[in-house]
């Protein structure tokens, strides 16, 4: 789905969902996210929906935050790369994707070429060269999220107020829950420009 249907995803959610909203601050969020669809606003749609004012009483305000935390991922990643894309010329050639063309037949040398690193490649650049990723200022970092804590993303999701508390033969319950309810199992934090921003996969 593009940025524009997940919008319009989570917003049918909130429209169907059971919270209150006291200090109005969702309310706001959704009146900007509805203009104007930017990195900006979508960064402050996700405040609005984490913010500690709104009592989330179904779980559809946290299933909506994970949607929309995804989405300012992909957004951040790709506000990145449209940077790296523009501005790589500049930079040493570090920045560019070295490949083998061949050998020329009368000196015998091998040719090179050198290219932009696609999406995925850029992505995966980051992650392994902290120089290359300190100058596209995008650090991605990756690590597996323990039981202990796809159990309580479960419990804070499906089952409130069931956190820590599992015990056989309970675990054998939430083991198989963790499955088919597809808790992520990868937790993902970028830094883009000093702003973190986490999400699960």
């Amino acid at each position: 789905m593009n940025k524009e249907e997940i919008i319009k995803e989570v917003i049918t959610i909130l429209d169907t969902s059971n919270y209150v909203d006291p200090a109005e601050h969702l309310y706001d969020g959704l009146k900007q996210i509805k203009r104007e669809i930017t990195y900006a606003t979508v960064h402050d749609f996700l405040w609005a929906l984490e913010s500690s004012t709104v009592l989330d009483v179904d779980g559809r305000v946290t299933e909506c935050a994970n949607k929309i935390k995804r989405l300012l991922t992909d957004m951040t990643i790709d506000e990145s790369y449209e940077k790296y894309q523009t501005e790589m010329m500049f930079h040493p050639e570090d920045n560019w994707l070295e490949e083998l063309d061949g050998m020329d037949m009368s000196t015998g040398e091998i040719k090179k070429v050198y290219r932009q690193y696609a999406l995925k490649e850029f992505i995966n650049k980051c992650k392994t060269d902290s120089d290359f990723s300190e100058t596209w200022g995008l650090k991605i970092e990756e690590r597996e999220l323990s039981r202990k804590e796809r159990s309580d993303l479960y419990a804070k999701e499906y089952t409130p107020g069931m956190r820590n508390k599992y015990e056989p033969p309970f675990d054998d319950f939430i083991d198989a829950k963790l499955s088919v309810r597809n808790i992520p199992t990868k937790l993902i934090t970028l830094t883009y420009n000093n702003e973190t921003t986490e999400s699960y996969e």
